[in-house]
């Protein structure tokens, strides 16, 4: 019975399988949607080949009139479609606009037209020479192949930027023609993001177009560091064209600049008009028109004057306190001069440390050295004081001299012929006791006389021998001090004259209200 239900059930199973065989062959025949669209766009014009044929892909590509490949958009002007502004069907992105200057009846030279809201000047860098700038570019320029709108009802509505304006998106621009331009003496160039770039691309109903963004430019600017820290710097912004001469481009510009919205920097800042000398580049491809503006700037003066200038001042005057002092009084007299030397070194060192570089000594350099050469000529004044004193006599008598010497007076005594016994008695022990006690001072002063200059202890207690400096050279020793006391002044006084109305910090470099006088006088109560 088993065999026989086996046997009913075969050809049955037999079946299925072989249906489940035919809908597994229908399956690996039929692609999926995926796969047959790539099998479409792979598949070869030509049999033999698996390349799209050149003659085909040239007809699929939209081309001018003039034989150039037009620009895959949809701007094109569309029969019977509304429109604001287009683009003609034949327009070439290659092609320069002032090819097309008859349409619009102007000739060369093309003009590129330049507007910059300057927002700050962000950073100025002495060691690298280069200038930091925050602010809106603008470049407007002429496009004659626009096709205008003119009786759309965007030009008058607010809706889509001012009057006579429309706003487009800065991706429009890779459809449009946009001029190649370069800024001389360029560092970097960074544009501004939030969540997009800050651009934007303006259609005028004149057919001008303007592109602005928003920019943080470095560029370098050439200074001269030799008056540092009274010096004062300008610096030219210029950009132009990048292939065009001004036979074929010239270019104009204006700038906006709100000064209260500057940051307070280590220079005073005033921004103004392009000279007309440096609106024309000169290079070894040709002359180029330039536009941009001109930054003018002074260095902040106060903050040098208060933490080197004025101590180093001081520190001169104080070194002449020490010709006042007695030059016996060694100690303190070198102390003070070596330690003021010492002060002026360090101070001198630190202001190297921060100066930009220079083709010379700069200014407060010159001012430092001038300060340490004064107070070494303090120190050496004191030098020659002290060798001076050094240079003695020798004593008019001996050791042994001054013994006999002293011996021949006790014995002169006592061979004294006197009547009177008590009065020779009393002679006999007055000499006899001075000679005890001029040996015992004599012994007991000998090393301290030796450096005082006041000579030896001869017996005669009354008045010492004259030993020492000679008359001369100790009048010299005294007028020294005087003498530099009278001269360093006035050769001081002399040398900030000069030195000031050689470089005179005062003079109106920039506006009459940032200078130093003016600075200092604002702020006087």
């Amino acid at each position: 019975m088993g065999m026989m239900h086996f046997r009913d059930k075969l050809p049955l199973t037999w079946c299925l399988v072989m249906q489940l065989s035919c809908i597994l062959h229908q399956t690996s025949s039929v692609d999926w949607p995926e796969e047959q669209s790539r099998k479409e766009s792979l598949s070869p014009v030509d049999p033999d080949s698996k390349m799209i044929p050149e003659e085909q892909l040239r007809k699929e590509i939209p081309h001018t009139s003039d034989g150039g490949l037009a620009s895959l958009d949809t701007n094109k002007c569309k029969p019977n479609t509304p429109f604001i502004w287009c683009l003609p069907q034949d327009y070439n992105q290659e092609k320069h606009p002032f090819t097309y200057f008859h349409l619009v009846n102007k000739s060369l030279p093309w003009d590129y037209a330049f507007r910059f809201v300057i927002e700050e000047i962000s950073n100025i860098n002495d060691k690298s020479q280069t200038m930091s700038i925050s602010m809106y570019f603008a470049v407007s320029w002429l496009e004659p192949r626009l096709k205008i709108n003119e009786s759309a009802t965007e030009w008058s509505e607010a809706r889509t930027g001012p009057a006579n304006e429309v706003n487009e998106s800065p991706e429009i621009l890779k459809y449009i023609w946009y001029p190649e331009l370069e800024i001389y003496g360029l560092d970097t160039f960074g544009r501004q993001r939030v969540l997009k770039e800050m651009s934007g691309v303006r259609i005028i109903k004149n057919k001008t177009i303007t592109y602005e963004l928003g920019v943080r430019i470095t560029i370098s600017c050439r200074m001269n560091f030799d008056d540092y820290p009274l010096d004062a710097h300008t610096c030219q912004f210029q950009v132009g064209s990048y292939y065009d001469t001004h036979e074929t481009v010239t270019c104009s510009s204006f700038f906006i600049y709100d000064l209260d919205r500057q940051r307070s920097l280590q220079h005073f800042i005033q921004i103004e008009s392009l000279p007309s000398e440096f609106k024309v580049m000169e290079l070894p491809s040709g002359i180029y028109a330039a536009c941009g503006f001109q930054v003018r700037l002074q260095r902040k003066q106060m903050q040098f004057l208060v933490q080197v200038y004025l101590p180093s001042f001081m520190f001169v005057i104080v070194s002449w306190v020490s010709f006042l002092i007695k030059p016996e009084v060694v100690p303190g007299r070198m102390a003070l001069l070596v330690t003021l030397f010492l002060v002026l070194i360090n101070i001198f060192n630190s202001v190297r440390e921060n100066a930009p570089i220079s083709s010379r000594l700069n200014a407060i350099d010159l001012y430092l050295v001038v300060c340490i050469f004064l107070v070494f000529g303090a120190l050496m004044e004191y030098a020659v004081i002290l060798l001076l004193l050094k240079k003695r006599r020798k004593p008019m008598r001996t050791i042994d001299q001054g013994l006999r010497h002293l011996f021949a007076a006790s014995n002169g005594a006592a061979a004294v012929p006197l009547r009177d016994t008590n009065t020779r008695e009393m002679l006999v022990t007055y000499a006899n006791n001075k000679a005890v006690i001029t040996e015992a001072v004599q012994n007991a002063q000998h090393e301290q006389r030796q450096l005082t200059g006041e000579g030896y202890y001869t017996g005669q207690i009354s008045k010492p021998p004259d030993v020492g400096l000679s008359v001369r050279k100790q009048a010299l020793v005294d007028n020294i001090d005087a003498w530099a006391m009278w001269i360093s002044p006035p050769m001081f006084i002399f040398w900030n004259i000069c030195y000031w109305i050689a470089y005179r910090p005062w003079t109106n470099k920039l506006l009459s209200d940032n200078t130093l006088l003016d600075y200092v006088v604002q702020r006087s109560p």
